[in-house]
């Protein structure tokens, strides 16, 4: 293996590392917002008057987290579409959370007391857009140097 391949690859796994950590971490808040609008209707927005944001964005991370979790069990299926999906989703989302919590305020719920929700997501969006295509790729071992 070369220098360069094993850089490659070292690179690659702590892209995957990375991603995962954000993706543990959407899932974590996702879920534990989900679940406290579930038991008392107002932890989260309402989109449309019909459906909570928290679970919106919780399914997003469910989607990008499949895909992410489908490459490791099977390398050669490629879901990535299902990975796009949900961060188109919850960047979107955050996007629309972000203006909004910074126009009119107190719109998103907020992490460790003080920051919005929707400024950590849109920053995980963006995070995990550039992380994903970098921990997709496999370096090749026995690969010629580019």
């Amino acid at each position: 293996m070369t220098t360069q391949t094993s850089s490659k690859a070292a690179n690659n796994l702590g892209a995957r590392i990375a991603l995962a950590a954000l993706l543990a971490y959407g899932l974590w808040s996702g879920a534990s917002l989900s679940l406290g609008h579930y038991r008392s209707g107002e932890a989260c927005p309402i989109m449309g008057d019909l459906i909570p944001a928290c679970y919106i964005a919780f399914g997003a991370y469910l989607l990008m987290a499949t895909a992410v979790v489908a490459r490791l069990i099977a390398p050669t299926r490629n879901l990535s579409i299902l990975f796009w999906i949900g961060l188109g989703v919850a960047g979107g989302l955050a996007l629309i959370g972000s203006a909004l919590e910074a126009y009119k305020g107190d719109i998103c719920p907020q992490a460790f007391g003080w920051l919005p929700l929707c400024y950590v997501s849109l920053a995980f969006s963006v995070a995990m857009g550039w992380l994903y295509p970098r921990a997709a790729t496999r370096a090749h071992v026995g690969a010629a140097p580019e």
